[in-house]
């Protein structure tokens, strides 16, 4: 499969609420694809890009294999007509998929290996002084190898909730489980990481 370019250089620009309220929902775009409106998914492929690919990154913490997650998802959704909207809401759909096809590779694959590099190298703050991004860095390197040692689905959790700012209700739709089983997965996640964390001087 010929690889889409992920470009995740451009900047987050906040639109103002006028123009907000002009753009496409997602759901219209999805209406208007299977009218026959190629142009329509390219928009809505284009607009969550870098959504699938962060999730991606939270879940296998490697560039290259989160980018090949990310590329079979857009990928999928640029072939995908029917169905969108028949049981869950795209939202949910686009981060259940990302989920579902990173448990698909790691059951056709050995575990990745982590590179602390590729995980600073994702997360520094330019604008902070050189002696602090590399302490930052360092931070960040410990809790993504700590993350990459959690079971998958209290990886998700924690990648929904904490990162992706979603309610437990909304991880709970993602995952397929319940509000009580989403906070036990965190509470899970949150211990262990913490036990991790320490042993690594943390």
């Amino acid at each position: 499969m010929s690889h889409m370019a992920l470009d995740r250089s451009r900047p987050v620009v906040a639109h103002h609420s006028l123009e907000a309220m002009t753009l496409p929902t997602d759901e219209s775009l999805i209406a208007r694809s299977r009218a026959g409106d190629a142009s329509a998914i390219a928009l809505l492929v284009e607009r969550h890009a870098d959504t699938v690919y962060r999730i991606a990154f939270r879940l296998v913490g490697q560039k290259a294999q989160a980018e090949d997650i990310a590329q079979d998802v857009l990928a999928r959704m640029l072939t995908y007509r029917e169905g969108w909207l028949s049981k869950t809401s795209f939202f949910v759909w686009l981060r259940r998929a990302v989920y579902n096809r990173t448990i698909d590779v790691y059951r056709k694959a050995r575990p990745w290996q982590h590179s602390d590099l590729d995980t600073a190298a994702d997360t520094a703050d330019d604008g902070l002084t050189p002696d602090a991004a590399l302490s930052a860095n360092q931070t960040q390197a410990r809790v993504a190898a700590a993350m990459q040692e959690l079971p998958l689905r209290q990886r998700m959790a924690v990648t929904l909730c904490f990162y992706e700012q979603m309610s437990l209700a909304e991880a709970g739709d993602v995952l397929k489980v319940s509000v009580g089983a989403v906070e036990s997965l965190l509470h899970r996640a949150k211990a262990t990481l913490k036990e991790k964390l320490l042993d690594l001087g943390q």
